[in-house]
Parts: C-alpha cells; sequence; structure tokens
C-alpha cells in the first residue's frame, strides 16, 4: 500500500518520518528545490533570515527534544521569555496590550478604562462576529485603537467578515480579572498567551528544525509540484510528467488548492468560499545595533493604518546566531488580500513603503541596510468566516472517502501552531499504521 505525502514542509516531513520509522511504503513529493516548506531558514552574506518569524511554542511537548520522530537536541536550542510591545500613542506598550492598560498614555488610558467600563456584554448569539467579540470584551475605545486595526491589517479583511472563533486561542481572551490588574498596574510587563515562551534554535534559524525532522527520509522527490488530483483512478500528475498512483494521500497542500487540483466540480465550488491572507516579509540586514528602545524586544505591533505593516521583529534579538556581531536583523511583515499578491509591486512600491514607515518611525535608516530578502507567503492567515466549519467539515468528509487525509495548518486549514501542525501529521499517519 503506497501513501504520497503532498508537501515537504514540516506537516509532511513528520508524515515521512512516522511512515518510515514503521517501515511504510511512501513518497514525499515537494515542489521546491529543498524541503521545509515556510519553514526555511535562507542564508544571505552575514545574515540568516527565516519566512517570516517561525517560533516553537510546545504545549504537549516540555521541551523540542521531547516531540517524537523530530531528531532534536536540547543543548542546539533556548527557551525564550517573550518580550513583545505594541506601538501606539506614540509609545511602547507591553502586549497583549488589553491586559497592561495602565501602560498607555494618561489621556489614552482614561479613555480606554472609560469604555471598557460601559462595554456591552456580547449576547451568545452565533451571528456574532469577530468585531462585535473585541468590542463586547474590551471596550470601544480600545477596539479602535489597537485591536480592530491590528488583526485587520494582519489578516488583511474587514473583522465584521470573521466569525467571533475567528482565531480561538491564538487571541488573549476578554479576562476581566486580568485587564483589572493591568488598569491597576500591578501586572504590567507581564507575557501572556500561548507564546509566552517559545523556543528556538541557538545557531542558525527555524531551519533547524527541518534538518531534524528529515533526517533518515530516503523517499522525497523534490522540483515535484502536484498539478492534479484524480480521485477515481486514485493518480496525481506532476509538471514533469510523471503520472504516479497511489493509495492514500496526506496532504499538507492549501485545502482551497488542493481541491481545485482534483477537478471534482462539488469539491472545487466548495473550497473557493475558502478565503485568506497572504503575507509579505521584509527581511533587512543592518550595519550596528538596533536602536535603545528595541534592547531585547522580539516583536513590535503597529496598528496604525498610515503605515502599511503589522509587526516589525528583530531576528538578532531572537537568537545571537543570526548575524555577525555588529549587525543586527530585521523582519518587516505586510498583509494584503489574496488576489491583490499577484498584482503588488513588491520592489518598486512596496519596499520603498516599508523602509521610509521605518524611517518616519526613526526604527531604521536606509543608509544601514546591507541586504534585503523578500518573502512572499500566498498562504498567511486562514480566515474563520461564519460558513469556514461548515465547508471544511464538507470537504473533508468528501476527501477522506477517497483516502486522502488533509494536515497541517494549510491542509487543514486552520490557524494553528508548528506543534499543532506536527501533531496532526503525526496522529494521522499512525492511524494508517494500525
Amino acid at each position: 500500500m503506497r501513501t504520497l505525502i503532498l508537501g515537504g514542509g514540516i506537516s509532511g516531513l513528520m508524515a515521512a518520518r512516522v511512515l518510515h520509522e514503521e517501515k511504510k511504503d511512501y513518497v514525499l513529493l515537494e515542489r521546491c528545490p529543498s524541503p521545509g516548506g515556510l519553514t526555511r531558514t535562507v542564508e544571505l552574506g552575514e545574515f540568516c533570515f527565516d519566512y517570516t518569524g517561525h517560533f516553537l511554542h510546545l504545549s504537549r511537548y516540555p521541551t523540542p527534544a521531547d516531540i517524537p520522530y523530530a531528531n532534536l537536541d536540547n543543548k542546539d536550542w533556548t527557551q525564550i521569555n517573550r518580550l513583545s510591545s505594541c506601538f501606539v500613542g506614540g509609545k511602547f506598550v507591553t502586549a497583549p496590550i488589553q491586559y497592561n492598560l495602565a501602560e498607555l498614555p494618561p489621556d489614552l488610558f482614561s479613555v480606554c478604562v472609560d469604555s471598557y467600563n460601559a462595554r456591552q456584554t456580547l449576547n451568545g448569539s452565533e451571528s456574532a462576529t469577530f468585531r462585535d467579540f473585541i468590542v463586547s470584551g474590551f471596550g470601544q475605545a480600545l477596539a479602535d485603537l489597537f485591536l480592530i486595526p491590528q488583526n485587520e491589517k494582519t489578516m488583511a479583511i474587514s473583522l465584521d467578515r470573521l466569525s467571533k472563533n475567528a482565531v480561538r486561542r491564538f487571541f488573549p481572551a476578554p479576562d476581566e480579572k486580568l485587564v483589572r490588574l493591568g488598569i491597576s498596574g500591578n501586572q504590567c510587563g507581564q507575557p501572556r498567551g500561548y507564546n509566552s515562551k517559545f523556543w528556538y534554535p541557538t545557531t542558525g534559524g527555524i531551519g533547524q528544525l527541518v534538518e531534524g525532522l528529515r533526517k533518515g527520509i530516503d523517499r522525497c522527490l523534490l522540483n515535484q509540484d502536484v498539478i492534479s488530483l484524480n480521485l477515481r483512478e486514485k493518480t496525481v500528475r506532476t509538471s514533469t510528467g510523471d503520472t504516479i498512483h497511489w493509495d492514500n494521500i496526506f496532504s499538507s497542500i492549501p485545502l482551497n488548492s488542493l481541491c481545485a487540483m482534483t477537478g471534482e466540480g462539488e469539491l472545487a465550488r466548495t473550497a473557493r468560499g475558502l478565503t485568506h491572507s497572504s503575507t509579505v516579509s521584509f527581511n533587512f540586514g543592518l550595519r550596528g545595533a538596533l536602536p535603545p528602545e528595541f534592547r531585547d524586544v522580539h516583536w513590535v505591533y503597529v496598528p496604525d493604518r498610515s503605515i502599511p505593516f503589522y509587526r516589525v521583529g528583530f531576528y538578532s534579538n531572537i537568537g545571537k546566531g543570526l548575524c555577525t556581531p555588529g549587525c543586527s536583523a530585521v523582519y518587516v511583515e505586510v498583509g494584503m488580500p489574496s488576489e491583490e499578491i499577484d498584482h503588488a509591486d513588491l520592489v518598486n512600491d512596496l519596499q520603498p513603503r516599508v523602509i521610509k514607515g521605518l524611517r518616519d518611525l526613526g526604527w531604521m535608516e536606509a543608509r544601514d541596510i546591507v541586504c534585503v530578502a523578500i518573502h512572499v507567503m500566498r498562504h498567511a492567515y486562514v480566515h474563520h468566516t461564519p460558513y469556514r466549519d461548515r465547508l471544511v467539515d464538507s470537504i473533508l468528509a468528501q476527501l477522506r472517502e477517497a483516502q486522502v487525509f488533509p494536515i497541517g495548518r494549510y491542509g487543514l486549514w486552520d490557524y494553528t501552531s508548528m506543534e499543532d501542525s506536527l501533531e496532526s501529521a503525526r496522529t494521522t499517519a499512525l492511524g494508517l499504521t494500525v
């Protein structure tokens, strides 16, 4: 029985590792010249750049070495206490902002507290939007100041089009006790949320995770872009003209793209209802140290709609082995609707606007730029619209009838951590071996 694994990102590699260890027949097809998907690191001169910020958040396993099949050694990893902030009112406020309100400038603090006290409770309506959830949980003022613009810039969609369950555990819940503590100033600066701690390689970038996963995998075909998937004949056709037969498929290909490949009318029509954003990451290698205000800061959220980017991160504060001493490495993320990504002029339009925004904020000078690497993530954030669950459930049921099993963040069309993606692949692959 042959299993095809479509996509050589971390979930595809995990599935391959399990099948390899269980001595099952498998072939992994990866469209790129090397595996890794979006979890990869590129070296450019004196700098290492990830495909934007990729950090290993663990909840099931205590350390990287405990992740099954991953071949990781804890001596190669460091656990980091997150230090991130939100830039509002010309001031850096510890993230999550909703639990550190006392750090706001006095005028904004008063308005946000009054608005929080006057907030209206959200009844359990199934039609409630993500915007409704935010306003009822934290008040209109904080919603307008930060929470709405930040999330709309990130996900490139109006929050009125997303359900109240849009990001689930990845968005801090409206916990009144924590909000009140933040108002009193008794917990200011305390990291909160699922990513308050994360693991990162001591040297190099997140590509170290891929190196561990790929060990021992001997049936990985690179530069094999799947262009069609026949569910009835159980074949795939690749861009090289090859036709490959299969009994089972594990797919980490984005779910909407996978459905389009099948040529099945109902599947394709259903999948057209799935939407997502794209992200462009500008990676800058800089001469010299970062400005003093960014000492030890890992990333900063930028809600101002007049500024093109939604987040600025500092690789050289996250991993000391990511650039030559005396230099700095920075990533800047811009969200855009997926339908616009192919028409955007990244080099002549967007990049100059990003650099201007950084310069206007006083965070970077163009003369200090040594190199730039641009990474495009066509699928960045999947949109949890009110009909997302119904569409995904229908698609997954049809695919599983044909012995096609989606895995990972984009295969399952969800907003998940790297650990979640790995675990979805591991459990799915083990299920096949029973």
